[in-house]
């Protein structure tokens, strides 16, 4: 773990400049309204979704680091469950892109709905008709089987069967941080003082404990980034996520294998 440790810290500096470099050629309009100044993307396309994702991704990443060496555990493993999703529907949208035929109807609509303004009064959204936005389940599954139509092989198709039936089992763990599960209230309670740590978890461990799981969490938001940049023709942004990502393969391999332990 220490390797990786060592490794994940620089690279957690370098991501606020990688999503900076792929903002900077996304057209962004100011507008300004009554209540103040508003900022909207100028083209709504997947590529404008994929910039906006990794933004909340790379802000997610860093606000939970920062809760874990505070000591807000449960808020940390909270984030670390948004900012995965945001990796899932980037990776989903990049992979329609990538096989550049139409992309399948979930993500279309997908995309669709991620530049649908919210309403801006109560009375304007009891007037609207309820969306039923797509979920990420069916993103994930759209993905699979764009996977599928790529891979030739039965072997391909199995590993990446196995690899969501993993993915899934981690964030159904996530989930039960972010639903406030029994279990995530009694992590936060204090056997010697037999208080609950509401203001933050005051053992060494377990705030240690979370700091690496945003470190293993960093290899997801590396690959977002790099697929980003892909989708986006962004040369210098792709070789540095993509030369990171591969520095964190190795090191994650072998960390997770602790980690479980």
């Amino acid at each position: 773990m220490e390797k990786l440790r060592n490794l994940a810290q620089p690279i957690m500096g370098k991501l606020g400049g990688w999503v900076n470099e792929l903002a900077a050629p996304m057209p962004v309009k100011v507008i300004e309204e009554p209540e103040g100044l508003r900022a909207q993307f100028g083209q709504f396309i997947p590529q404008s979704l994929m910039v906006g994702k990794c933004v909340r991704a790379v802000s997610g990443i860093r606000a939970a680091l920062t809760l874990a060496d505070l000591g807000y555990v449960t808020e940390c493993a909270a984030l670390l469950r948004m900012v995965s999703d945001f990796c899932t529907e980037i990776r989903a949208v990049g992979a329609a892109l990538h096989l550049g035929d139409e992309a399948p109807s979930e993500v279309r609509t997908f995309v669709e709905q991620y530049f649908v303004e919210r309403a801006r009064s109560a009375d304007e959204l009891a007037a609207q008709e309820r969306i039923r936005y797509v979920s990420r389940e069916a993103l994930v599954k759209a993905q699979g089987r764009l996977a599928e139509d790529s891979f030739a092989s039965d072997k391909a198709r199995v590993w990446g069967q196995e690899v969501q039936k993993a993915r899934r089992f981690l964030n159904m763990t996530f989930d039960a941080y972010v639903h406030g599960a029994s279990e995530t209230a009694l992590e936060l309670y204090n056997p010697a003082t037999r208080r609950f740590m509401v203001g933050g978890d005051t053992t060494t461990g377990q705030r240690r404990e979370h700091a690496d799981m945003v470190y293993l969490k960093l290899h997801e938001v590396v690959t977002a980034l790099e697929i980003t940049a892909s989708c986006t023709a962004h040369e210098a942004v792709y070789s540095a996520t993509r030369e990171a990502r591969r520095s964190l393969d190795a090191a994650g391999a072998s960390a997770k294998s602790a980690f479980a332990q």
